[in-house]
């Protein structure tokens, strides 16, 4: 019975058949371990269908990269960079002197992480806050201390924020996406509000959904490795056949 499940691609109820033969006969050796060369057999078809699977998840993946990244500067120097790091354009520091901006971005790992510039007298900035009109918000703490800048037109303070869950910044941009958020920097030594307009909240969610997509074909390529390592390991064992049959 556990066979023909097999055969069937019921691979659930073939394990449950085949693991049941070890309690109700115990000294049927032979039996059992025909049973255990079973078990490797669903176990390595499982896997093969999860990797296709997986594989599959990662082509769909993968093409939705390039349409999101599409209007992204990639801040890259091949010559020091292993990675980059995509964000809007409007949001490179040459055009931002003498502003307070927050500026959203990702590495092509998909870190994503939201740099506040804050201009004028340093306030040891280390919480930013996202409030929605019906005064919900969310926090994300600060992953390093903030350091200064200084130019022609005065200081600007830099603090780097990495959300964490991933989701938990952008979930409630985008819930909150249609009204005015309010952004919040919070420090030691006083807060400041930070302009965040409809262009502000579009570019935010581009590079959130393409941090959500890279950290996705992250754990899918993970997934592949696994599997593939794994049906090696299964077919060797079938290959080599070394079930004890008193197992």
């Amino acid at each position: 019975r556990a066979a023909k499940s097999f055969d069937c691609q019921q691979y659930s109820l073939a394990k449950l058949q085949a693991d049941s033969i070890k309690i109700l006969y115990p000294k049927a050796f032979e039996v059992r371990a025909d049973a255990l060369r079973l078990l490797l057999r669903i176990d390595h078809a499982e896997s093969v269908t999860g990797l296709s699977y997986t594989d599959s998840l990662l082509a769909v993946n993968r093409e939705r990269v390039a349409p999101l990244v599409e209007g992204l500067y990639l801040d890259k120097d091949v010559r020091y960079q292993d990675v980059g790091t995509y964000y809007n354009p409007n949001y490179r520091s040459e055009k931002n002197m003498g502003r307070t901006y927050v500026r959203p971005q990702v590495d092509e790992q998909g870190k994503h992480t939201i740099v506040a510039f804050r201009y004028g007298a340093p306030i040891e900035a280390h919480t930013l806050r996202f409030t929605a009109p019906d005064t919900a918000y969310v926090e994300v703490q600060a992953t390093s201390q903030p350091y200064q800048m200084s130019d022609a037109l005065g200081r600007t303070e830099r603090t780097d924020f990495t959300p964490s869950p991933l989701g938990s910044v952008g979930s409630f941009v985008s819930l909150n996406k249609g009204n005015n958020i309010k952004v919040t920097l919070v420090g030691h030594k006083g807060t400041a509000q930070i302009p965040f307009s409809k262009a502000d909240v579009a570019a935010f969610l581009q590079v959130y959904e393409l941090a959500m997509v890279l950290n996705a074909i992250g754990e899918l390529e993970k997934q592949h490795d696994e599997l593939t390592r794994r049906i090696d390991f299964l077919a060797r064992r079938m290959q080599s056949d070394s079930i004890n049959q008193s197992e």
